[in-house]
């Protein structure tokens, strides 16, 4: 394997393009439900791995005072150009997930589109846990989601995907380890950089949970888990879930 860029700078081009099928406001509004569906009104908002920003904007829109963090830069970038175009005052700042801090705690927290998954043990985990602990206020809502076994092995185990466009090109490979709850995923593009295509390789790695794990976890780091529902409902999980949203308040 060549030499490998960071995940999610090389990506960061072509990110919102390959990503033009997720449902954004979707997710935007299953976050404002899970609010009202426990009586909660946030007004200060952080949005933990935010990405390029497209919820963080959506949820801005709707009256939320939002911040964004994520690790990596160029999708910061790309965060601020899209929040700049619209007028938005959204507070965004690079900083790993695992080494949160923040000037004043929020109301709530969110980590979406399975970007916890991205905190591959479990004591890197309970630190993340506890970082946002420590940016919350008391009573404070965490939301976030994991992708499951389910659907890494349904969707994505020993699958390649591939694309070309005028821009950029990309292959996208992922292998799923069983036994440690791996999904190893190698991302290939090739991107226009004048007349020339340039090519650059990120490897993602993403840790597979249970919610009996992930329940353990939040109550030693303080929490109070509320639910963890299958993705987009208030249904309980289930065996058959590929995605799964908890919701969980700081106790103390």
């Amino acid at each position: 394997m060549e030499d490998l860029v960071s995940p999610y700078t090389s990506f960061a081009a072509a990110y919102d393009t390959m990503m033009a099928n997720v449902d954004y406001v979707r997710w935007a509004d299953y976050v404002q439900k899970l609010f009202a569906h426990y009586n909660v009104r946030p007004r200060r908002v952080l949005d933990m791995a935010c990405g390029t920003g497209s919820t963080t904007i959506l949820l801005a829109e709707k009256g939320y005072e939002m911040s964004g963090t994520d690790r990596a830069l160029e999708m910061l970038l790309s965060a601020r150009d899209k929040a700049n175009e619209k007028g938005l005052p959204i507070h965004l700042w690079q900083q790993d997930m695992r080494d949160l801090a923040v000037a004043k705690p929020y109301d709530a927290v969110l980590c979406l589109y399975d970007s916890i998954n991205y905190i591959t043990t479990a004591d890197e985990m309970k630190q993340v846990f506890t970082r946002v602990s420590e940016a919350l206020v008391p009573q404070g809502m965490f939301i976030f989601d994991v992708t499951t076994e389910y659907n890494i092995v349904k969707h994505f185990d020993k699958q390649t995907f591939a694309e070309s466009n005028e821009d950029y090109s990309y292959i996208w490979r992922n292998l799923y380890f069983h036994k440690e709850k791996l999904c190893k995923t190698v991302l290939t593009f090739f991107l226009r950089e004048g007349s020339d295509f340039c090519k650059y390789e990120e490897l993602h790695i993403q840790k597979i949970y249970t919610v009996a794990e992930i329940k353990r976890l939040l109550e030693q780091t303080g929490y109070k888990l509320l639910s963890s529902f299958d993705a987009f409902s208030f249904n309980r999980w289930g065996k058959l879930s590929e995605r799964i949203n908890f919701t969980a308040v700081k106790e103390n």
